[in-house]
């Protein structure tokens, strides 16, 4: 019988290798590139740090919207999540530079000058204004606030007033964030300082990093993995209640046999743990902090000798009593007139056939 071939092997697939694409190196020639360099003077050079929440599809047309420039800025991409901006005028140029940091989508971007270097690493250079917090008083001095300047990166310019103390530095943005930092005095003694970086945008809160969410931090696991690592001091203590659960019976006087109820007094408050290992220590007296109850009256309540007696309405009280009726006609009409006599009732009207009805149809 003859043998089946593959779908591969019959050209109706493609066969799948194992290998890597190959990757071809290219001799570069001699070339003068002193033009080319003089054309790119207004070139500048941009890196995104979150390629998954940035687009430079999107980020080309949006920057020159935000700069405001008074002549034109060509912006492509580069590749390599990078991208390049060539300016026409060196003043929108030169205000561009000086306003940076710039963030695009609440991530930052790098943006530095091009410069004829060869690095994969290139550009990594970003500027921050850096508040510095916790620094004492005494020491608030131009040298001091230099020399901290200058140990975080380039130091580029700073500033020092009654209130404030800040330094602008260039400062790696491919490393993660130096946030917090400890001063050394000659007198032995340690300070803590913190550093509040102005127009921070976006960035990882366990690593400090300008690339990737806390979410995607490579470093995440592994705290989260230390932060469950509690001392559990409260292996013995199910040891003793299992013991206690399992107490053996004994038998009474009469011979019968009984379970008996494990004691607490074997477990006492103070030797428990709570879901930390941390003992209880001693139980506070509830004698001290509850709220006594209201203390009993001596004198008895004494049952009342009133008597209830039904709300008598106002037509209950006394009937109507009409007048007198009188046989002098004329005295009546003379009181009457004087508005003193009683007046007659008035004589009700006929009710029509529909009200009628309508009285009928309520009933």
């Amino acid at each position: 019988m003859a043998p089946r071939f593959t779908e591969a092997e019959k050209g109706k697939g493609t066969m799948v290798t194992t290998r890597d694409n190959p990757i071809r190196r290219i001799r570069a020639p001699s070339l003068d590139t002193s033009a080319l360099i003089i054309e790119n003077a207004l070139t500048l050079i941009g890196k995104l740090t979150n390629p998954q929440e940035q687009k430079i599809w999107a980020l080309i047309p949006a920057l020159p919207q935000k700069w405001n420039l008074l002549g034109r800025a060509v912006g492509s991409d580069l590749g390599n999540n990078c991208f390049m901006f060539r300016f026409e005028r060196e003043d929108d140029f030169r205000r561009v530079l000086d306003n940076r940091p710039y963030h695009f989508s609440y991530w930052m971007i790098i943006l530095q000058r091009w410069e004829p270097v060869i690095s994969s690493s290139f550009p990594s250079l970003i500027p921050f204004w850096i508040r510095i917090k916790g620094l004492p008083l005494h020491f608030w001095h131009e040298k001091m606030v230099a020399k901290i300047g200058q140990d975080l990166g380039t130091l580029e310019t700073h500033e020092l007033t009654k209130t404030t103390a800040r330094v602008r530095v260039l400062i790696g943005g491919l490393k993660p964030l130096i946030k917090k930092a400890v001063i050394e005095f000659d007198s032995g003694e340690e300070s803590l300082i913190n550093l509040e970086y102005e127009k921070l945008e976006s960035h990882c809160s366990i690593c400090y990093s300008l690339f990737h969410a806390r979410r995607n931090c490579p470093e995440r696991e592994q705290l989260e993995e230390s932060s469950e690592r509690i001392p559990d001091n409260r292996g013995y203590v199910s040891v003793q209640k299992i013991a206690l659960r399992n107490a053996t019976t004994e038998f009474s006087t009469q011979g019968e046999m009984r379970k008996e109820k494990p004691s607490t007094d074997l477990y006492g408050f103070h030797e428990r743990f709570d879901r930390y290992g941390r003992p209880f220590g001693e139980r506070v007296s509830t004698k001290h902090t509850r709220v006594p109850p209201p203390l009993r009256s001596s004198n008895a309540i004494e049952p009342s000798t009133q008597t209830w007696k039904q709300k008598t309405t106002k037509g209950d009280s006394q009937p109507y009593v009409s007048p007198q009726y009188t046989h002098k006609k004329t005295e009546y009409k003379r009181l009457l007139s004087k508005g003193k006599g009683p007046v007659p009732p008035k004589k009700p009207r006929p009710m029509e056939t529909g009200a009628i009805w309508g009285r009928c149809w309520e009933l």
